[in-house]
């Protein structure tokens, strides 16, 4: 190569070098040919060659350092990057994505794979990356919500050459955003009412429970303080404490009256917490409100019931009680008299087992309103239980003040009562007593008012008796017939005794009534007579009564092994054992057990058990009829005697009562009724059965007359059951 020709390519070369290093190339008028010559063209491009390499040194050290710096960026981002080519071959991936996708191997174990040879949910990458935009998807991975932002890479070209895909775990956020949906959900559906108010106490926020409990809406709301819905029925003390009680424990718990919207006072069940942020700033309080009205409602209903009847919401004997004793408080300390009066429906029982309870309530409660218009204002009227009620007469109380209004009484309880459009007639019995002279304290004069109106009802009900000491030593008598009739009734203290009934005409014991004894009774008390009405009272006669029925059929059972054969066995029944829902069937059962055939029972009713439930009578009859169980009428003649249901009851004989017999064959009107019901009974197929039978002349005129069967003195009393089983197996001299 020329000189000439040397010169343009140096200075080609040292353009091309001094571009290289960042120097602008050289002009023509800078250097000429002879001063390229003179600088030594080939030092200079060696020199230049030497700066370009410590310039790519230095610029290759920078770049690894921002490779490097990048990379650990790439490696410690919290989402999970991966790029993927677009035959879906993994380009690059950081740490995250390593141990998340690719179970937590190295990088070169992954790059330039198959994602679907290297990653579990290849099939997921792949999706996204053919449905790159640039937009974010959320997909499930692993269980987990996560957030997919994937962008496509392009060439030189501009043609798209990889997918670069940011996974993020929103699995927390999207919890999170869960639980403050539902706490939207909870805060706007909730019963009770929230408020929310800031540090100045200004409310900034309510849920619709707090514009249902106030009446206030939102808007009305919001700005104001919680002293809008102020009452004015707390005193200043109640709030002094309020605030104390929340500024030192941050919480306040309690009931609070507030007033609505329409001025209705609200009882409110009240809690406010206080909150704070991170530097303990009080920022908020946070007030749930519940209304109480209907509770507070229910308790006074509650309270209400606890202490009145709920039949006639007179104040109930608890109440009654209560201000009794400090009614006698009172008046000792101002030495006033008090009287009490006890008052008992007559008759009452007979309505409420006739008519039923329905009728027999609604008598109480025209009975309790009738008390209630007789009395002064300043009187107290109460029901103690069952058709028993009180007066208590405070003011100017005195014993004739007592009996006058007690005369008022009886005299309005004897006006009939309507009830459902029918009249009903009760009477009533009423005890008095007086503070102090009949007792100092309440449960003395209660108790001795109850004595003095039991007197009453012993004299003939429809009247009142002033209580004296008298009657308390009558009372502990019944008191403690009562604990020894009890005492008999369940350690068996009674026994059985056996009338025969003959029948004249055969000559022989055909029957016998079965008739209980106490024979270790209280001295007086052991007959019949004076027990029976305290054991009907008490409800004893229910399980003496059946202790009876076991007694006679196990006794006739006894008998029959022996050679003794009777028609039947006859059994007196009460009415309360009659009125017993399970009564045929408890009947029934035992003449199960004892193995005899019901034909050989017969059940004694009275005229007045019959009348007092006719419809009753003629189920329990008819049942106990279909097990061929016999039933007599006692006492023929002397109750509420209506022939007609003599033609509506199963019935098998009438006895005639010894009120009849007696004066016979002396007396023309006892012949004439006892003549009366033996043609009765003859014309309607049933046996009479004369009681009482103490004289051969009574016994042969009621046999001319046509009554063959009889019972009485004249044959033999009651008698024991060895007694009888001899009597009825000696030669019968009739």
């Amino acid at each position: 190569m020329s000189k000439k020709d040397a010169f343009p390519y140096i200075r080609a070369k040292v353009d091309q070098l001094l571009a290289v290093i960042g120097t602008q190339p050289l002009r023509a008028e800078e250097l000429d040919d002879d001063t390229l010559i003179e600088l030594d063209p080939i030092g200079i491009v060696a020199d230049s060659f030497a700066q370009v390499i410590a310039h790519l040194n230095e610029t290759n050290h920078r770049l690894n350092l921002a490779t490097d710096e990048i990379r650990a960026i790439f490696d410690t981002l919290g989402a999970a990057v991966v790029v993927l080519d677009l035959d879906d071959r993994v380009d690059d991936c950081n740490r995250r994505a390593l141990d998340w996708f690719f179970g937590g191997v190295e990088r070169a174990q992954v790059t330039g794979r198959s994602a679907v040879e290297v990653c579990s949910c290849a099939a997921s990458l792949t999706h996204v990356r053919a449905v790159a935009d640039g937009a974010c998807h959320v997909v499930n991975l692993y269980g987990q919500d996560v957030q997919v932002v994937a962008s496509k890479i392009f060439d030189e070209a501009g043609r798209h050459a990889k997918t670069v895909m940011l996974f993020t775990d929103i699995s927390q956020q999207m919890e999170n955003e869960r639980h403050l949906q539902l706490y939207a959900k909870v805060f706007s559906h909730v019963g009770e009412g929230i408020l929310i108010t800031d540090a100045d106490n200004r409310i900034v926020e309510v849920n619709p429970g707090v514009s249902r409990i106030t009446g206030y809406v939102r808007e009305e709301l919001i700005g104001e303080t919680p002293g809008i819905l102020k009452s004015g029925l707390h005193e200043p003390a109640f709030f002094e404490e309020f605030w104390r009680t929340l500024r030192q424990t941050g919480h306040w718990h309690g009931e609070i009256l507030d007033r609505a919207r329409d001025g209705r006072i609200l009882p409110l069940l009240q809690t406010i917490s206080e909150v704070r942020d991170a530097s303990g700033t009080l920022t908020h309080h946070i007030s749930v409100i519940t209304d109480i009205s209907s509770i507070k409602e229910t308790q006074s209903r509650l309270d209400f019931l606890a202490h009145h009847d709920v039949l006639t919401e007179l104040p109930n004997r608890l109440l009654f009680s209560d201000r009794l004793r400090h009614v006698i408080e009172r008046a000792e300390r101002d030495s006033e008299a008090i009287a009490l009066l006890f008052i008992d429906l007559d008759h009452f029982k007979n309505i409420n087992d006739s008519l039923g309870h329905q009728v027999g309530d609604q008598l109480l409660i025209e009975a309790a309103r009738r008390l209630k218009g007789l009395v002064r204002r300043a009187d107290t009227v109460a029901r103690l239980g069952g058709d028993e009620f009180v007066v208590l007469m405070e003011n100017h109380a005195s014993h004739a003040a007592a009996e006058s209004l007690a005369e008022k009484v009886v005299a309005a309880f004897k006006q009939p009562f309507l009830v459902n459009g029918v009249d009903l007639y009760v009477g009533c019995s009423i005890g008095i007593t007086l503070y102090p002279e009949d007792g100092a304290d309440a449960v003395t004069l209660l108790k001795n008012a109850d004595v003095a109106m039991y007197r009453a009802k012993d004299a003939g009900r429809d009247g009142h008796v002033r209580y004296s000491a008298e009657l308390s030593e009558a009372s502990r008598s019944k008191i403690e017939l009562d604990k020894a009739l009890r005492a008999a009734v369940r350690d068996g203290g009674f026994e059985l005794h056996y009338q025969p009934i003959v029948d004249i005409t055969r000559g022989q014991v055909v029957a016998c009534e079965a008739l209980i004894r106490w024979p270790n009774g209280p001295a007086g008390a052991h007959t019949p007579d004076r027990f029976i009405p305290l054991a009907e009272d008490t409800r004893l006669i229910v399980p003496l009564g059946e202790w009876i029925l076991r007694e006679a059929l196990s006794r006739m059972r006894a008998w029959q092994a022996g050679g003794i054969e009777l028609d039947y066995m006859s059994v007196n029944i009460s009415a309360v054992q009659l009125a017993q829902p399970d009564f045929p069937d408890r009947v029934i059962a035992l003449l199960r057990e004892s193995g005899m055939p019901g034909r050989k029972l017969q059940i004694e009713l009275t005229e007045n058990v019959l009348m007092r439930d006719i419809e009753l009578c003629s189920w329990v009859l008819t049942h106990l009829r279909e097990h061929g169980i016999r039933v007599a009428i006692d006492d023929f003649g002397t109750g509420y005697s209506s022939l007609s249901y003599l033609k509506q009851l199963p019935i098998d004989n009438l006895k005639i009562d010894r009120s009849f017999v007696q004066d016979i064959p002396g007396d023309p009107n006892d012949c004439a009724i006892a003549a009366a019901v033996i043609g009765l009974a003859r014309t309607l197929g049933l046996d009479a059965i004369a009681e009482g039978i103490e004289t051969r002349e009574q016994q042969d005129y009621l046999v001319r007359i046509g009554c063959d069967k009889m019972q009485g003195y004249l044959h033999a009393r009651p008698l024991p059951a060895d007694a009888f089983a001899a009597f009825v197996t000696r030669p019968q001299t009739c």
